[in-house]
């Protein structure tokens, strides 16, 4: 078996429009076993942990032919992965929970987002320090944000008057443009976004501030690697190989963050050095937390799966009884990988 990957002419093909999948980048190996890997948005800053999995051969030596594509948010990938039209995604746990509420087979095999990223950012003085901080404002938000959500679940325990804060809704796009032009206060984001913030605050000679929900009580898991029921029965080691190879790659990048940056640059050249080495940085420090200190990249704590599943049923329609085991397993990743350098 090669001990490095090649990339086919497919991975530079453009899919067409309607499929929703971004330019794919193929990890090939010799008689390999074929697979999907859906992101859940097109790649940016946070998915630089996985594309030293490519270049560093780490599909190709468990023998898989890794082809990555996009999804539009964790609910289009879960429902395409459900679908067979990729075997793995990148799927938020909350999702998942929701997913397997609906039926659909989905199960987490592995973890990446161990601190929730949901934050919320506001523009200019005074800045935003605490959660009540955000009564008075106008709040941008796109149709169904999770991080909208995220907020109210917290906004009781942290004495927030939900009546005081005006909500405006809004394509996800636009909203760093209301924020910079005074039309709202404060924006729904992720903190691995915060670098583009600052960096277009800057340019207008302001300041950026921004409040971590985790940081008052959404202590629940954010993105994992997600799979089919049906594929962890029938091809168990797959699942396994994968999610070795995975955490492999995510070792390499906490411990080789400008490799990492420039790999991620190589397969996705538009995007500013700069700015993606300090989302990644971000990135790594959502992952990088005491339970992956003790137990290494991948393994999951059920207790705080339970939490998650809690949180769903608060604030969504949860449509079935969602237990831990049914959306989460420990049995397909290895334990105890850890990076050899501080985050």
């Amino acid at each position: 078996m090669p001990k490095s990957t090649t990339l086919s002419r497919r991975a530079f093909s453009v899919m067409v429009a309607t499929s929703g999948l971004a330019a794919p980048f193929v990890a090939r190996a010799q008689s390999a076993k074929r697979v999907t890997f859906l992101l859940d948005v097109p790649a940016y800053s946070k998915h630089a942990l996985f594309y030293p999995a490519i270049d560093n051969g780490y599909f190709a030596k468990r023998g898989l032919e890794v082809t990555f594509g996009s999804a539009k948010g964790s609910a289009d990938a879960a429902q395409r992965l459900a679908s067979k039209a990729a075997e793995f995604g990148f799927i938020d746990a909350g999702v998942a929970a929701l997913a397997r509420g609906k039926g659909l087979p989905l199960k987490l095999t592995s973890m990446v987002a161990y601190r929730n990223m949901m934050s919320m950012v506001g523009f200019g003085d005074p800045p935003v320090t605490k959660p009540k901080d955000l009564e008075g404002r106008k709040i941008a938000a796109a149709p169904g944000d999770s991080v909208r959500t995220g907020f109210i679940a917290i906004s009781k325990p942290n004495g927030v008057d939900m009546g005081k804060v005006d909500w405006v809704t809004t394509d996800s796009t636009n909203k760093r443009t209301l924020l910079f032009s005074g039309k709202v206060g404060a924006t729904c984001d992720y903190a691995v976004n915060f670098p583009v913030y600052e960096m277009g605050a800057a340019k207008l000679g302001k300041k950026v501030s921004q409040i971590l929900l985790a940081d008052f009580g959404l202590d629940i898991y954010s993105n994992g690697i997600t799979t089919r029921d049906d594929l962890i029965k029938s091809d168990p080691a797959l699942v396994k190989g994968f999610n070795d190879a995975l955490v492999e790659s995510m070792v390499f990048s906490v411990d080789n963050r400008d490799e990492a940056v420039r790999i991620f640059l190589k397969h996705n050249p538009q995007f500013d050095p700069d700015l993606t080495r300090k989302g990644l940085d971000v990135t790594i420090a959502h992952l990088m937390v005491p339970e992956v200190v003790q137990h290494g990249i991948g393994p999951m704590d059920p207790a705080k799966v339970a939490k998650t599943i809690e949180v769903m049923k608060a604030h969504f329609d949860l449509a079935a009884d969602v237990k831990p085991a049914d959306i989460f397993t420990n049995d397909y990743v290895t334990p105890g990988h850890r990076p050899t350098k501080a985050a």
